[in-house]
């Protein structure tokens, strides 16, 4: 294959990020970008070096012959653009959660197996050096066979709650571990070959209110378990509430 055809949705926001990867893959062309914030488009484009610019983004997968897009728009919106996206045999990279459902995960995977189009989730905590590393060690044989992991993602999320206030509905206003993938995905790379089979969800209650006095839906600590289909075990907590250090 040669240059991949690239649109960019959410360019104004998280999009922008990928343009170091994009830059380092070095046979990428952004060809065009998408974000609602039209003020904002231009200085988007010229940033990321895009031939052209939409505030629609039906009218992007349109009007333009694209290879793959990548979706870095808030979560709810991220399983509606990549089946779009799919049923074009249009590529996607899409940022986390691949979606807010069980409903949703279901659509998402129909749309993958009818599509040419490939789906990739774009968890990057599977990427920092720390998680390689141990992913290495594992395929070396440093810890023996690999049967239990754990992981946390402790980052207080309360202030960005009201500046991205999708983040009010879809992280912290739904019981349960709603941004796992942060820990679940390396610990997945250092358990290869397995899936997760059975999952359960424990939180310890609620203890913070948001500026309107309003208690949060989600607990402020979350605690899910993840039965592999080998016989494993994963252990995940996931706290975006609690008054405490980003770890």
């Amino acid at each position: 294959m040669g240059t991949i055809r690239l649109g960019i949705v959410g360019a104004c926001g998280r999009g922008a990020s990928f343009r170091t990867a994009c830059e380092a893959m070095g046979d990428i062309a952004i060809e065009a970008v998408c974000d609602l914030q039209a003020e904002a488009l231009g200085l988007a484009a010229a940033r990321l070096g895009a031939r052209r610019q939409f505030t629609d983004y039906a009218a992007m997968l349109e009007g333009c012959d694209l290879d793959a897009v990548i979706i870095g728009t808030p979560m709810q919106f991220h399983v509606p653009m990549a089946v779009q996206a799919l049923r074009r045999d249009i590529s996607v990279l899409c940022e986390v959660t691949a979606g807010v459902s069980i409903d949703e995960c279901r659509d998402l995977v129909a749309a993958c197996k009818a599509s040419r189009g490939v789906y990739m989730m774009a968890e990057n905590y599977t990427y920092m050096r720390p998680n390689v590393i141990v992913r290495e060690m594992v395929r070396r044989g440093v810890f023996g066979q690999t049967y239990y992991g754990e992981g946390e993602y402790l980052h207080e999320l309360k202030a960005l709650n009201e500046k991205t206030t999708w983040r009010r509905t879809w992280q912290t206003g739904i019981a349960g571990v709603t941004y796992g993938t942060h820990s679940l995905g390396p610990l997945l790379q250092w358990h290869p070959g397995e899936r997760v089979t059975r999952v359960c969800c424990a939180g310890s209650g609620h203890h913070c209110r948001d500026p309107r006095g309003n208690t949060y839906e989600n607990d402020e600590s979350t605690v899910m378990l993840c039965r592999l289909g080998g016989g494993g075990l994963l252990k995940i907590r996931v706290d975006m509430l609690s008054d405490r250090p980003h770890a």
